[in-house]
């Protein structure tokens, strides 16, 4: 049976870049010169170089073997979907399938894959790895399509969710305690979250990344045209600490900013798919007309000017 394959960009976790500056690696501190990529000149060759440190973490062991076994569920080794990249990012794609004959049943499959920038030296690269990871490991997927799908969820869920930017955030405050110097972790944002016993706080994270600075009127406006305003306590104007480096706004700015260019996307994606329905027979099974009735009207409620 044909099939027809809509691909649509779900979600893309940017990490923001940290800054190049000399450090020390203890497990391997003759390494902490230079792009991480100029060990050898094989891109494989370094990225298993860089799993190999990021292996003297606790945590990072940890995160490797979750990661390796994920990747081993659809077949797959951390070398095919661990790449070098531009930026560092973890990419979910959602694979769509319909018959045109029946469009009304769809198929939906995820594929992850996750880049680190080839610019950084190793310190930021093993953190950029260990935040990706996690995305990788523990991102709670979700489906677009889904008559569920709102932007209050979509925000929570990129921030606070599990396998979200906080999480990913507190395994590299881990994974910089395990393999770096005093003096490196007191240049990072990971002191700001700590309790009184050097514990990492999960809520004083999510406070930090909620922290907007001078897009606080105009996007706490947003949130309110929307009636969501009231389900973000946290947000507030005070200094930013996260910039998402795929939009160069603030984290939950660029989440409502992917939500809506998701859900363009879904539109364009079930007008075809509706198109497909009208021109199928008009009689036919109960249970198909009321499936493209009711896939009408959701198609209305969600995309009213599309």
């Amino acid at each position: 049976m044909k099939y027809f394959v809509l691909l649509i960009l779900l979600f893309s976790a940017h990490h923001q870049l940290h800054a190049v500056e000399e450090k020390t690696i203890h497990v391997e501190g003759q390494l902490s010169r230079g792009s991480w990529m100029d060990f050898t000149s094989s891109p494989e060759l370094n990225l298993k170089k860089l799993f190999e440190l990021l292996g003297h973490s606790r945590t990072g062991e940890k995160l490797i073997k979750e990661a390796q076994y994920k990747a081993s569920r659809s077949g797959q080794t951390l070398h095919d979907v661990v790449k070098a990249g531009e930026s560092s990012l973890t990419d979910t794609t959602l694979v769509r399938k319909f018959s045109p004959h029946s469009p009304e049943h769809v198929i939906y499959e995820s594929r992850s894959m996750v880049f680190i920038s080839r610019h950084l030296g190793w310190d930021d690269a093993l953190l950029d790895l260990a935040h990706e990871l996690t995305h990788f490991v523990y991102r709670e997927s979700f489906n677009p399509y889904s008559d569920s799908f709102n932007a209050k969820d979509f925000i929570k869920s990129t921030i606070e969710g599990h396998g979200g930017e906080v999480q990913a955030f507190l395994t590299e405050c881990r994974v910089l305690k395990e393999l770096f110097s005093t003096k490196v972790q007191s240049r990072s944002h990971c002191q700001k979250i700590e309790g009184d016993r050097g514990e990492l706080s999960f809520s004083k994270a999510v406070e930090l990344f909620y922290h907007v600075g001078d897009y606080y009127p105009s996007f706490n406006k947003q949130l309110e045209g929307r009636s969501i305003a009231s389900s973000f306590s946290d947000l507030k104007g005070e200094k930013i600490n996260f910039i998402s480096s795929a939009y160069g706004v603030p984290y939950p700015i660029a989440a409502l900013m992917e939500y809506d260019l998701v859900l363009n996307k879904v539109c364009e994606n079930d007008k075809k798919r509706l198109a497909y329905m009208q021109q199928g027979p008009q009689r036919g099974p109960a249970s198909t007309l009321v499936g493209k009735e009711k896939f009408q009207e959701t198609y209305s409620e969600r995309c009213p000017q599309k």
